[in-house]
């Protein structure tokens, strides 16, 4: 590597960390002061350096706000890919991501609800939803690879599914915080049987209602065979 190579590299190397550095600043300052209450002075002050120096990273707060969202997402969707092992069996792989999820809403509960109330300002929902699209994907290639080793069976929609487990934790971790408590396994353990005890109670009833449907015909020959009888021989 030339000196100029190693000149250009170090000198990417310090605008990530000065880019990191003010993105955790903001966080902080749009959790505390909420994203109206927060200003640009206050997220440079907090990041130590000159508000005109923030402006040159990012143009407006509403910029900030959306590097801010879209960088949490992405790392937690890192976090969540290197968190589950493909090759372990569906039930251990939810048991993985469930504990992460779990533990980032406790760690960063604040944060999580800030990205929801960033995606309905100005009328634009939809502008944050792909880096959380990014990070629910991971559940549903889970689920999707449990159905096709066979471990599990499609019978409930994979949105169901999905809004089943992120919506339990969700609640779970609000009730925890506002309890004072922590991580607790059990919920895992009874959201991963409910899911697993959902989708074969929905197969069962599948395959029942199957079953009466084949056999109805199966029946009504019968009938018609024995009224046949009773015609001939009363002929």
């Amino acid at each position: 590597m030339t000196a100029s190579q190693k000149e250009k590299k170090s000198q990417r190397e310090r605008l990530e960390a000065r880019e990191s550095t003010i993105l955790a600043a903001a966080t902080a300052v749009f959790v505390d002061m909420g994203v109206d209450g927060a200003r640009m002075a206050d997220i440079a002050a907090k990041a130590d350096i000159a508000e005109g120096t923030l402006y040159l990273y990012y143009k407006n707060k509403q910029a900030l706000l959306h590097e801010v969202v879209e960088a949490f997402w992405a790392n937690l969707t890192d976090g969540a890919e290197q968190a589950v092992d493909p090759a372990l069996p569906m039930r251990e792989q939810l048991h993985q991501l469930a504990s992460y999820h779990l533990m980032a809403l406790l760690n960063q509960f604040d944060v999580v609800g800030l990205t929801y109330r960033a995606r309905l300002r100005h009328g634009e929902p939809e502008q944050q939803l792909g880096p959380i699209r990014g990070y629910v994907r991971v559940f549903d290639r889970l689920v999707e690879r449990g159905t096709d080793r066979g471990e599990i069976q499609p019978a409930l929609p994979l949105w169901q599914l999905r809004d089943l487990f992120y919506g339990w934790l969700e609640f779970s971790a609000r009730t925890l915080l506002l309890r004072g408590e922590g991580f607790d396994q059990t919920l895992i353990d009874n959201l991963v049987m409910l899911i697993f005890t959902a989708q074969n109670q929905r197969t069962e009833t599948s395959r029942a209602d199957k079953t009466a449907t084949t056999s109805a015909p199966n029946l009504e020959q019968e009938i018609l065979k024995r009224l046949s009888a009773i015609e001939q021989k009363l002929s």
